[in-house]
């Protein structure tokens, strides 16, 4: 165990978890003016320790979780009637904020020499859609109007090397995502992996000019000027070129990948792309992707595998639906909807906090995902060693939570995650140890 490592952590809790902070911000929201059985503070924490424990379905269970760890003083119509203001739900949204800045660090790095060593950040555009209460279908159209008249939609940009996203937006789930893509200049000496709804083309050329890279899933009814063609084996498709992607689309070759260098000549400014196509046997159907990395520095093989660096990006949004309560509720109040979500967030923040901190103290390789369902038994514990007196015994409560962790939610193949799993690239776990540090200054 790295004691120093364990200080750091549990300082950082109690940093972002400190009463006067957080009843600063509730002033801020007009939350809460003057001192109540309900500060932000005391809510603030219920709200996040309650959908990082247990199930959330309706507003009473919130009310619980209070009342196990606040006590019987506060009625549930009271504490109804404080969680159904905007100004509650600007403190959910201000706390998430602050988990998702503040409680996260650089967890991985790229060795020397590399395919993706050279970025500076990696970011992961991506995407997902929660379904609410019918009764919003005005305020949070969905897209699927028979099956979802309300839902609202959630964009991020996560860090790969954090693992963690800096911000979340919240739209009604019929805004394009195209909206969300990181500004340009942010992405100077970064790469950018985003699916097939942000393939927008104005905005490649963005990125390209501020000197970022991206690789992009490219949508299906591209017709591009193909301007060359190689295939995997290094032989020139000379049959192709200079012809429209769409007419030679099904003439593509099915055993092996091909490169193409494509060409859109609108609006008098031509963008020259490489397209990497792939067959897909199981779907038999073709993948492809957008990318200006040059082939010197990336070939294709190096374009598919980084492309499968989204899935840390789906699997996190799936943390959030299955283990940070963030689903459908059934209420028809839009300030209720936006508090339980911006809990579900902070939650989320808190659990991934968590399951980065085992390897930093433990020296393990952790999965996030079994982190997350196992912190609902250990951060009972931490809660409550934080609440009496700020802090007394929390080194304590972590060393007991990062202990069950590195027990039972390590990674059970970390060796074979360097073959062909999320290390293949080169990508290294940082640990707490003299070992990390080496890792650290090679990335």
């Amino acid at each position: 165990m790295d004691y120093e490592q364990l200080s750091m952590v549990a300082d950082k809790f109690s940093w972002v978890f400190a009463a006067l902070r957080l009843n600063a911000c509730g002033k801020e929201a007009k939350f809460c003016r003057r001192a109540r059985l309900i500060p932000p503070f005391r809510l603030g924490l219920a709200l996040t320790a309650t959908s990082a424990r247990q199930q959330v379905e309706t507003r009473t269970d919130f009310h619980r979780g209070f009342h196990a760890l606040w006590g019987p003083q506060v009625s549930s119509e009271a504490c109804y009637k404080q969680r159904a203001t905007p100004q509650c739900a600007e403190l959910a949204r201000t706390l998430s904020a602050r988990l998702m800045s503040d409680m996260r660090w650089k967890v991985f790095g790229f060795t020397t020499g590399r395919a993706c060593g050279e970025f500076r950040r990696i970011l992961i555009q991506d995407g997902t859609a929660c379904a609410m209460h019918a009764a919003l279908r005005e305020v949070l159209p969905g897209r699927f109007k028979t099956v979802k008249p309300a839902a609202v939609a959630l964009h991020t940009a996560m860090e790969r090397l954090c693992a963690a996203p800096p911000t979340v937006v919240l739209p009604p789930d019929t805004t394009s995502a195209q909206a969300f893509l990181p500004e340009p200049t942010a992405l100077c000496a970064s790469g950018l992996l985003a699916d097939r709804g942000s393939s927008d083309l104005h905005s490649l050329r963005r990125v390209q000019e501020a000197g970022g890279c991206c690789i992009i899933r490219a949508k299906a009814g591209m017709n591009p000027q193909v301007v060359e063609a190689l295939r995997e084996d290094g032989k020139r498709l000379r049959s192709l070129r200079n012809q429209p992607l769409q007419p030679i689309h099904t003439t593509l070759p099915q055993r092996q990948r091909v490169a193409l260098g494509v060409r859109w000549d609108g609006d008098g400014c031509p963008r020259c792309l490489r397209l990497i196509v792939s067959w897909n046997r199981r779907t038999k159907r073709c993948c492809s992707w957008l990318t200006n990395l040059p082939p010197t520095r990336s070939p294709r093989e190096v374009i598919c595998r980084a492309y499968k660096g989204r899935w840390p990006g789906e699997r996190r949004c799936k943390e959030w639906k299955a283990y940070a309560n963030r689903h459908a509720f059934d209420t028809a109040k839009v300030a209720m909807v936006a508090g339980w979500i911006g809990a579900a967030i902070a939650a989320a923040a808190l659990k991934r906090f968590l399951a980065h901190a085992t390897p930093l103290i433990a020296g393990v390789a952790m999965s996030t995902r079994q982190a997350a369902r196992c912190v609902t038994y250990v951060l009972s514990d931490i809660v409550q060693a934080w609440k009496p007196a700020q802090g007394a015994g929390l080194d304590d409560a972590f060393m007991s939570a990062v202990t069950s962790l590195a027990c039972h939610a390590r990674r059970a193949h970390p060796q074979r995650d360097r073959h062909r799993g999320r290390f293949q690239l080169g990508l290294e776990p940082l640990f707490g140890n003299n070992d990390a540090a080496e890792i650290r200054e090679a990335a």
